[in-house]
């Protein structure tokens, strides 16, 4: 019966594409972009074109997986994919994952989206759902590997997104990635 109400609720996660009685439940249609100042001020401010709407956040529930997803920000280190422009627009990209079922993202210093994340055991194995408010970042992604240390995970994207065929390190950090960090000229 449980994976009964799971089914239907991926089911009606995935198949909805009538956005407006979504939108009529928030009251803005766009992202908020946030920048954090040197000072280490964060200014927020609307994202222009970010068209979409997510669903209501489910309560993760208690295990490992929830516990490493929610422990600070989770970075792309090696962005493997077979369009080189691909790979460099996703350095320094990362998700704050929350224990309530919500995320930011953003990439560098700025977020660019938020929305619900969930992370569910398939047949074909541990999928992590990433609902944006922006469509254009909504995700799909199979946890492959989970370090003994719990810092560093590989990622790989699945047919259903724009994830399609990429790869991913991804990396846990105390606080937004910089471009100095990865050394990244500006």
């Amino acid at each position: 019966m449980r994976n009964f109400i799971l089914l239907l609720l991926l089911l009606g996660w995935m198949g909805c594409t009538d956005d407006a009685s979504v939108n009529d439940q928030n009251t803005e249609n766009t992202t908020t972009t946030t920048e954090v100042t040197e000072e280490g001020n964060a200014q927020s401010r609307p994202s222009k074109g970010a068209k979409g709407s997510f669903l209501p956040p489910l309560d993760p529930g208690e295990g490992t997986m929830v516990t490493t997803l929610t422990a600070d920000y989770w970075v792309f280190e090696f962005y493997v994919a077979e369009e080189r422009a691909d790979r460099a627009a996703n350095k320094g990209r990362w998700f704050k994952f929350a224990p309530d079922g919500t995320y930011e993202s953003g990439i560098w210093q700025e977020q660019t989206g938020y929305g619900v994340w969930r992370i569910q055991e398939e047949p074909e194995g541990l999928m992590l759902y990433l609902d944006n408010i922006d469509d254009s970042q909504d995700e799909k992604w199979e946890i492959q590997g989970v370090n003994d240390v719990r810092d560093t995970m590989t990622w790989a994207g699945l047919s259903e997104t724009n994830t399609a065929g990429v790869i991913t390190k991804v990396i846990n950090l105390l606080t937004m990635p910089t471009k100095k960090q990865f050394g990244v000229e500006e």
